[in-house]
């Protein structure tokens, strides 16, 4: 019989619902028609109203209301608020949930949400599948939330050594522990190629420095303000804009009159296309974006970044040289003007250091590391794939 594996996320931002993808892809991917996988927004599927309602406040929490998101956060970091939230709310959040874990069965459950941990523990206990092996994969780059630790849990599986610290300060055994990288689609690093070539498959100058301005999924942060700068301040560049699913920002973009090439897209399939045909990246600091820009060896200038959970992402690009952060943008605009300029090395001993972070077998790892926790499961071994970084191209 086919073994059922249920993912447990929410729509909270794009990187929790991606990180499953990729993980579930790379079970189908070793073990074919071995495993069903089951990506289930449990949060938005099976609470009651309001509580499901809560994924859809996330853009406004990390844009207008992070004042409101920073007291959340720091109010949650305390045992006894986040212990009295959660014992008042476990029926409610049971009612609808645990008749959902009844009805399919799982046969392995990997929670890649920090609200999802404790409580799933208590969801499976209350169906009576107790004995389904729960596995954390922690999809926050460096700042760990203590929601993310349950001790309890079979398996923990986090993305950095720092994170594994915080882990392991947290209560979680380091024999339940294991550090893979973020997942991130596998074959994000086989659809990487040469710049000119790829400029010219999607109708870019081959010759211009190329910079990929990003805000996430969803398309957050001062991503027209900069656009406009760089336009008018760096006439030697040609522009990547991808506003993800903001669609007003999309349509606010697709108006101008650019001053340089400029290309304007949506939510795009072809990430590893887009970052590899770029010499920079500017970008908040969310940790599947700069996973994957690790692996194209682009270094990425951090414009903004969420209070909390992205405050440690902007530290470990820092501390390993491998790319810079401004958030006045004047001084985003000099660093792109600085890093243009062919006598300056910077942007080339970046990429490499961007390179050496990257963790291309990651989401493989973590699927055959989950995988083994059921039976019959063919032992697999990691390539340990290292990519150097891609020259930059300077004309």
């Amino acid at each position: 019989m086919t073994k059922r594996i249920l993912f447990l996320m929410s729509d909270t931002g794009g990187g929790h619902r991606a990180s499953a993808q990729a993980i579930a892809k790379a079970i189908h991917h070793l073990y074919p028609h071995s495993y069903e996988t089951i990506i289930e927004d449990i949060w938005k599927e099976h609470t009651p109203w309001p509580i499901d309602c809560m994924p859809d406040t996330y853009n406004w929490l990390s844009g207008p209301g992070v004042p409101f998101w920073k007291l959340l956060w720091k109010g949650t970091m305390m045992d006894t608020p986040r212990e009295r939230f959660f014992e008042v709310m476990a029926p409610v959040f049971r009612r609808h949930a645990v008749p959902y874990l009844q009805k399919i069965k799982p046969d392995l459950v990997i929670s890649v949400h920090p609200v999802l941990n404790h409580t799933g523990m208590d969801w499976l206990a209350h169906a009576g599948l107790q004995h389904v092996p729960f596995v954390t994969v922690v999809t926050d780059m460096v700042t760990v939330h203590p929601l993310w630790i349950c001790p309890e849990v079979t398996r923990c599986i986090v993305p950095t050594q720092t994170a594994y610290n915080t882990a392991v300060g947290y209560g979680m055994p380091r024999h339940k522990l294991a550090i893979y990288g973020q997942p991130v689609d596998y074959l994000f690093a086989e659809l990487i190629g040469e710049k000119r070539t790829l400029r010219r498959k999607l109708g870019l100058n081959e010759s211009r420095r190329t910079v990929l301005i990003m805000g996430g999924g969803g398309g957050v942060g001062r991503m027209y303000e900069v656009s406009r700068a760089i336009a008018q301040t760096v006439p030697q560049a040609q522009l990547l804009i991808v506003t993800g699913h903001n669609e007003k920002l999309k349509a606010q973009l697709d108006k101008v009159a650019w001053e340089i090439p400029t290309h304007v897209y949506g939510f795009v399939e072809n990430m590893p296309e887009l970052m590899s045909t770029a010499d920079m990246l500017i970008t908040k600091a969310g940790p599947g974006t700069l996973s994957e820009a690790f692996i194209a060896g682009l270094p990425p200038i951090i414009f903004d970044y969420i209070p909390g959970q992205e405050t440690g992402n902007v530290d470990y690009v820092l501390e390993n040289k491998a790319g810079a952060y401004a958030h006045n943008i004047g001084d985003i605009v000099s660093l792109v003007r600085a890093w243009m300029n062919p006598a300056n090395p910077q942007l080339q001993e970046m990429s490499h250091r961007a390179a050496a972070l990257a963790r291309p077998q990651a989401a493989l790892d973590i699927a055959a590391d989950v995988c083994q926790l059921l039976p019959a499961t063919i032992p697999y071994e990691s390539q340990n794939m290292r990519f150097e970084a891609m020259p930059a191209l300077m004309p």
